[in-house]
Parts: C-alpha cells; structure tokens; sequence
C-alpha cells in the first residue's frame, strides 16, 4: 500500500555516499562486495530505497513508522550480518524524528557502516540507475557507479537468471531493449554530472581489476586498499541466503574471485540470430562503449525492425502464446464432456 503524500525526500548536501547502479547481471554485485572492503567504505544492497519511499507516509503516526521499520528489517537482515540493527531504542528513536526521507536513508545506512568502523557509506540497487533525480535531489554530492557489460552477456545472464533460460525473440529483443534504456540514463549522466559520475566496463573489472578499483578510488577520493581484490572470501555475510540457507544460484560466482573468462561467456551460449538481434537493439550504444558487433551492420532496414517488433506483430504474438497455453486444458475438458455424455448412452438407442 502507497500514500499519496509521501516521507518528504528532502536534502544532505553535507556528506557523500556512493550508489552502484547498471543493468541487472552487468556485475554490480561482485562490484559492490569490492568497495565493500575497503576500510573506510561500506557499500550495500540491494535496498530499493528509491522506489518505496511512497509506502511510507508523511505524517508521523505510529503505523507508518511501523512500516517503515518492518520493511527496513527486511532490507538490512538481507544486505549484511547485522540483523538486530534496527532493534535499539536510539536508531528507532532517530528514525521516528527522521526529518526526511534522505535522513532515513542516511542514519540506517550510516549505522551499518558504523558497525564496521567505516566512516562512510554507499548502496547497491542496479534499478536505482531509474532513480538518479532523487538520489541527486536527496545527496547532490553523492557519486555514482555506472557498470556496464556487453549486451549479449547480459542478455545471456539475464535469461538465464530470470527467464527461465528461454532464448526465444521476445526475451531475447526484451532484455537487450532494457540495456539500451540503461545506456540512455548513461548517455544523459556523461554530460551533465561528469563530476560526480563513473562509469566501469565490466570486461575492465573482471581482467584488471587492480587498476580498475585503483581507479575507482581515485575517483572516489579514497587511497586503494589490498583487501578489495579479496571481496568473494565474505560474499555470503553480505547476500540475502535463498530459503535453503545458502547462497542464491545467481550470485553463486561471488563466492569465487573475478574470472576474466566470465567476459566472453556468451558466445558459448546465444546462437548467430540471437546475437544479431541484440545488436539489432542495442548496435549504436554497443558501438558508443566500445563493443563491436560480430557483423559490420548492426543496425537492421527499418522496414525489418519495425514489421518484427510493431504492435501488430506483438498483438499476433501474443494470441499465438496464448492459444498454445490454452489448447491443451482446452481439448483436455472437451474430452472430459465427450466421456461425460457418452457414459449416459444407452446401447442401441439413438440420442
């Protein structure tokens, strides 16, 4: 249930937390654990923050105070080993006289690294890259990690992780057009927060790692530390367990350290037309970061792209799904009906 008048979002222009953002599957987890360990930064997820502030009400009563700290619970006994954070009198104290909604955010994420003994904090949410205006309106001194990773591996990945591992078009065209909607926020962020913004490929992450955190440090106005390359050996304090108590099969690579042949994975997975397909989609963005096509003309005829993917040829796809879901339970009570009326017939006598 959402208000209609929200927690105010309000401002803290005073101090700088750090938000990872990126495409799902474009490696912002393993990224997350990296900065995690640094002595001075802690860096969790995922919170959603940003898009549940309209669940908790502007007024201060005793109900949406409730709700604020039930979902919180949720949020923080699933993003580090600290589960009873939320259960003192002083944080719940805090939080019930929390100014605003950046101050919810900045006390409860504050008092997670102050566990640590880290000075300061950041916070892991891929989506959140949707939520950029309010993470700048609530700290407009907070920087922003963009990852970002080929294309065809997070279409891969995505697919496999949350489809079921079915390559067909519409999965495939589906989770390359949510890339390509990334790169747009990318594409807006380089030219107008260039100050407060990075972005990291993947590819460099997972090959150079040292230099590529070393870097990322340096923009972070930190000093690199050794322990960052180690993140994967406490990967699981700092992931939600699945409901058998252990790591979840999705981040089941944090638990190793980075693997550069993680980067080409793909091609051992999409076939020719698949790939073809994402760099239909996605071919002008690859092309701007620096991935290049498998085929020199990435962009199809528009008369193509426009029959394949138009509204018409959604409509037709759909009806053609659903008659396949729908014929077999179909026949299946025709046959019931069939076996019903013939049980009444009486031999040799015409119905």
């Amino acid at each position: 249930m959402f208000n209609l008048r929200p927690i105010p979002l309000g401002s803290i222009p005073e101090i700088e937390p750090v938000f990872v953002v990126g495409a799902a599957r474009s490696g912002t987890t393993p990224l997350q654990l990296a900065l995690n360990m640094h002595p001075d930064l802690g860096v969790y997820g995922e919170t959603q923050a940003f898009f549940m502030r309209r669940k908790f009400g502007a007024e201060p009563n005793e109900v949406s105070f409730r709700r604020l700290l039930e979902y919180w619970r949720v949020v923080v006994s699933g993003c580090c080993p600290y589960s009873d954070l939320l259960d003192g009198a002083d944080i719940q104290e805090r939080l019930r006289h929390a100014a605003s909604y950046a101050h919810v955010l900045s006390i409860i994420m504050g008092a997670i690294a102050a566990r640590e003994g880290k000075s300061r904090w950041g916070e892991k949410s891929p989506a959140h890259i949707f939520r950029l205006a309010d993470i700048r309106a609530s700290f407009p001194n907070a920087r922003v990690i963009h990852i970002v990773r080929d294309p065809r591996a997070v279409v891969c990945s995505t697919i496999k992780a949350f489809r079921g591992g079915k390559f067909d078009d519409w999965n495939v065209y589906s989770a390359a057009k949510y890339w390509a909607r990334c790169i747009q926020v990318h594409t807006r962020q380089v030219s107008s927060q260039a100050k407060l913004y990075a972005v990291v490929r993947y590819e460099d992450f997972v090959t150079r790692p040292e230099s590529t955190l070393k870097s990322l440090c340096s923009f972070l106005g930190i000093t690199f530390a050794e322990d960052m390359l180690n993140a994967h050996r406490v990967a699981p304090d700092y992931i939600r367990p699945s409901r058998s108590g252990r790591m979840p099969e999705l981040h089941a690579l944090t638990e190793k350290p980075l693997d550069a042949t993680r980067a080409d994975a793909w091609k051992s997975t999409l076939s020719a037309a698949q790939s073809r397909l994402i760099e239909q989609v996605a071919g002008k963005q690859m092309m701007a970061l620096g991935y290049v096509p498998e085929r020199k003309e990435y962009s199809p005829p528009r008369l193509i792209r426009v029959s394949r993917f138009s509204p018409r040829w959604t409509f037709l796809e759909s009806r053609r799904i659903t008659a396949n879901q729908i014929r077999t339970p179909y026949w299946a009570l025709r046959r019931v009906l069939d076996l019903g009326r013939n049980a009444f017939k009486v031999p040799g006598v015409a119905p």
